[in-house]
Formats: structure tokens, C-alpha cells, sequence
């Protein structure tokens, strides 16, 4: 932005007032019309170290280019004149660290817009050293905030990543596990039913031996995304594992569960995985929670649905009743 600054040698340069101000590292801009200032007075040391001079040796005219602080304040300022403030009336940049080019250190500037009688000033002072410190530590507090704030988002991220699958992008075993755990801790007063399904890929293993590890992936992750999008909001899925997956069903009875596995079985079937002449099937074990038997024992009766659905084909679903003890179960839980 090019604003005009005119460098006056102005008849009461040497006045007292004027040596006073030098003194004190205050550089005075008098404005003449609107963008366009004169520099008035004795030029403080500061000045021409910030401001370059011009090639033939006459003061900066457009010391705003050096500084993309002045040059935000200047527009506050302009907006400051033109509302016709009353005498005595002013606006300051606060604080700023402008870096000095010959020492690559920062020194501390205030600027301020002034309404006097008769004339529309900017002052651009240094500062005493003790209030540009708390600048610094400002700065300082604010970036370790920042940086913190990163390490916290990077450690979000991460603990999000080590919950799910990395390919299929469901919950993993580990915190499938932690979920079903607090959901048999809420059962009876927060979840009256509750389901647990276990889903094994039918033929996985002719799939990747056949048309390779990298269409196996790929009918693993389509296998994830229809149970995404199939399942509700309060249903968790999760890869248990290899081809296997694993649903729990919270408000879930159990003829709510032999449709939400059938429709699951449906889908799969139905579904195009372009793997040619071997077809994705999948085979579903399904049971409801029974009060207050062991995380572990729930797995069991699932898994040996599954084993159940296996026995008879492959492509089925099957379910086991929670109310049904088995030997096996009896001799684990004596």
C-alpha cells in the first residue's frame, strides 16, 4: 500500500518541545489529507534503523512498508480521522515487537492516532524495555499454549487411531472389547437386551489364495463399509479378526436380532465384490445377553453360534439361546 509521508524541515525543529520528543524516541506524522502524512519534527535514532532511508539519503516516506503492524494501524487510524473524533480523543496499536534488521533483535513500538486542535497526528514511540518483556512472555505463553494444544490434538489423534482397524476403519478387538465391557456394566438398568453377533467371511481364504491378499483386503473393507452403513448409530462393529467381525447391539431383543442378521447376511450376499466365480458369503452366530454371566462367557455362546451356522452350510444364521448351560459352560464358570 503506498501512502504519501512528506520529510518537512520544519522551522521549530530545534525548539525544546521538539528536542524533548526526539529524546524520548518519538517520531510524529502529521497528517495533511487523507493517506498522506508529513514526518514532523526531529527524526529519533530509531527511525532510519527501522525505516530505511531513500537512496539519496532523504528519510523513508513510506515507513509502513517495513512494518505490516503500521500498516494495519494505519488503516485503524485513517478510520479513527474520518469519524471526526473530538480534540484530545486517540487510538493506539498496543504493543508490538518490530525486528531490527541490523541486530535481528526485537524492539518494542506503540503507535497512536491523536485528534488535536487543529491537527490529526501519529505518534510512533519505543518503549520502555520491562513493558515489551511482558510482550515477549505474552508471545511466549501463547505459543506454548499453541504447541500444547498440537501435542494434545496429536495425542487425540493418535488414541483415535489406536482404537479402530486401520483398514477396514472399525473398532478394533481391543476396544471392541472395552465396549462390550461397559455395556454389560449398564445392562439391566440403562440396557434392558443386549446382542452380541459374530461374523465369519465364508471361503476367505480361497479368496486370497485365488485372487490375492489385495482383493482379500478389499472384500474385507466393503465387508466393513455395508455393516457401517447397515447397522444403527448405538450398535458398535468391530474386526475381532482376520475375516472375523464382531457387532454388539445394545436395545437389542432377540427377534430384533435374527432380522438385523438376516439383513446383514442379505446384503453381503447380494453384494458385487468383483471377486468372479467365487462368491462373498458370510455366516452369522448371534446371542442375547443373559444378567450377570462373564463378558467372556457371552463371547463363548456367540462364537459357538457361529460354529453352529458353519456346521450347516455356511451362508445361515444361527443363534443360541443365553438360558441354555452347557456343560463347557458349567465346568468354566465352576
Amino acid at each position: 500500500m503506498m501512502v504519501g509521508l512528506l520529510f518537512l524541515e520544519s522551522p521549530v525543529d530545534d525548539s525544546l518541545g521538539l528536542k524533548f520528543l526526539c529524546s524520548l524516541e518519538f517520531a510524529l506524522l502529521r497528517r495533511v489529507r487523507p493517506m498522506s502524512y508529513e514526518l514532523y519534527g526531529l527524526v529519533p535514532t530509531f527511525y532510519p534503523v527501522l525505516f530505511p532511508p531513500n537512496p539519496d539519503g532523504s528519510q523513508c516516506c513510506t515507513p509502513w512498508d517495513f512494518s505490516s503492524m503500521l500498516e494495519y494501524f494505519l488503516l485503524d487510524a485513517e478510520d479513527f480521522f474520518e469519524n471526526s473524533p473530538e480534540i484530545g480523543e486517540k487510538v493506539g496499536s498496543g504493543i508490538w515487537l518490530e525486528p531490527n534488521p541490523k541486530t535481528n533483535e526485537e524492539m518494542p513500538l506503540v503507535a497512536k492516532a491523536v485528534q488535536l486542535e487543529g491537527q490529526q497526528v501519529i505518534t510512533i514511540q519505543v518503549i520502555k524495555e520491562e513493558y515489551a518483556e511482558r510482550v515477549r512472555i505474552l508471545r511466549k505463553a501463547r505459543l506454548e499454549l499453541m504447541e500444547r494444544r498440537k501435542i494434545s490434538n496429536a495425542l487425540n489423534s493418535f488414541k483415535k487411531k489406536a482404537l479402530f482397524d486401520a483398514m477396514t476403519k472399525l473398532y478394533n478387538r481391543g476396544s471392541f472389547m472395552e465396549i462390550l465391557q461397559e455395556q454389560v456394566e449398564k445392562f439391566g438398568a440403562f440396557t434392558p437386551t443386549m446382542a452380541l453377533f459374530i461374523i465369519d467371511v465364508d471361503n476367505f481364504k480361497k479368496v486370497n489364495d485365488t485372487l490375492g491378499h489385495l482383493v482379500g483386503d478389499s472384500v474385507l473393507t466393503q465387508v466393513a463399509e455395508i455393516l457401517k452403513t447397515s447397522l444403527r448409530k448405538n450398535d458398535y462393529p468391530a474386526r475381532f479378526g482376520g475375516d472375523e467381525f464382531t457387532v454388539v447391539a445394545p436395545d437389542t431383543n432377540t427377534e430384533q436380532s435374527h432380522k438385523l442378521a438376516e439383513k446383514l447376511r442379505h446384503r453381503i450376499q447380494s453384494h458385487q465384490f468383483n471377486t468372479g466365480e467365487i462368491p462373498v458369503t458370510i455366516s452369522v452366530g448371534y446371542t442375547t445377553y443373559r444378567l450377570g454371566e462373564t463378558v467372556q462367557n457371552f463371547i463363548r455362546r456367540a462364537d459357538k453360534a457361529l460354529y453352529d451356522a458353519k456346521q450347516m452350510g455356511r451362508n445361515v444364521v444361527c443363534f443360541r439361546d443365553p438360558w441354555f448351560i452347557d456343560d463347557e459352560e458349567v465346568n468354566a464358570t465352576a
